[in-house]
């Protein structure tokens, strides 16, 4: 930005000099020198605070992890990469032959053990049979149908289903695949059909011109030359840099940055959805305050020529 305006400075300055015929002296030089320098150095501070920009801004959007309540090897995959299910669809399915036999095996034990109940029932009730025994029984039974009710549990946990609307990231799940049951060991990302969320990271600084309602405007590196309208919807109370976990180690300051930047949600009110900017992108965003307005337009300006400036690319592909 100090570049940009510093040759606008200058270009305004040979301007006036050759429109009004003012003669180049060191006194003149000088003069248009340090008072330029005074104007775009207020100009520079005044608009970081009152109506700040960032390029510490990026798309986030909510995942859930794939994973399995047990565990098996992969016999079937439904899904293709990026395809779009509903919630309870299925995603792939685990060998389901070791938990099916336990649930066949549990049924026959309890329908054995319900035969032995029914006739300890009826030895009670003849007193030839004591009160213990059909206790006995009836805790047998009672345990069996707890353990067939996890073996079913199980069973029908063999096909793994989507927790919600939304479709596998970069699907690499593969018939043959070792599911596992820890949370480590998911097998991919599943995007949510949420809406994305738009935060930038500000600078404290700047911190007092922000506030929830205010507008503000965005740009993008995807699309060179085109600057969005938004508004601020939430100031995070709490930045990472602060966070204590739970350890034995004291709070030291010693090996750690003391300034964190603020996180600030942003709303797109402008219509992007007929442009491909994937989630996870960066962008750059300036929030305008209610003070010193005149400075509001010259923010907009350089926000469009910052825009501009994404259509340079020199990154190239080098041979390893």
């Amino acid at each position: 930005m100090d570049l940009i305006l510093t040759l606008g400075y200058i270009a305004f300055a040979m301007g006036v000099f050759k429109v009004f015929k003012i003669p180049v002296t060191s006194m003149t030089v000088t003069t248009a020198a340090l008072g330029g320098g005074f104007m775009m150095g207020w100009m520079y501070i005044a608009m970081a605070y009152y109506h700040p920009y960032t390029h510490s801004a990026k798309i986030y959007f909510e995942t859930s992890m794939i994973a399995n309540n047990v565990r098996g090897k992969i016999t079937k995959v439904y899904i293709e990469d990026e395809t779009h299910m509903k919630k309870g669809d299925p995603i792939y399915e685990i060998d389901p032959k070791p938990y099916l036999s336990s649930v066949k095996d549990l049924k026959s034990q309890l329908k054995l053990a319900n035969i032995r109940l029914s006739q300890q029932q009826k030895l009670y009730k003849r007193k030839a049979g004591t009160l213990y025994e059909l206790e006995k029984r009836e805790q047998i039974v009672a345990s069996l149908k707890a353990k067939l009710l996890e073996a079913e549990f199980n069973l029908e946990n063999t096909v793994v289903r989507a927790p919600a609307n939304g479709h596998v990231a970069q699907n690499r799940i593969m018939v043959g695949t070792m599911a596992g049951v820890a949370k480590m060991a998911s097998l991919g990302a599943f995007i949510l059909d949420e809406k994305p969320m738009y935060i930038a990271a500000f600078r404290p600084n700047g911190l007092a011109s922000i506030h929830v309602g205010a507008d503000a405007e965005v740009n993008f590196p995807a699309l060179p030359g085109k600057v969005f309208k938004a508004k601020v919807v939430k100031i995070f109370s709490e930045v990472a840099e602060g966070q204590m976990l739970p350890s034995y180690n004291m709070v030291s300051l010693t090996n750690h940055s003391m300034q964190g930047r603020v996180p600030v949600q942003l709303e797109i009110i402008d219509d992007i959805s007929m442009y491909n900017i994937p989630k996870g992108s960066t962008f750059g965003a300036a929030v305008f305050s209610d003070n010193l307005h005149m400075l509001i337009e010259l923010r907009k300006i350089l926000l469009r020529l910052f825009s501009w400036k994404n259509i340079i690319n020199f990154e190239h592909g080098a041979a390893n």
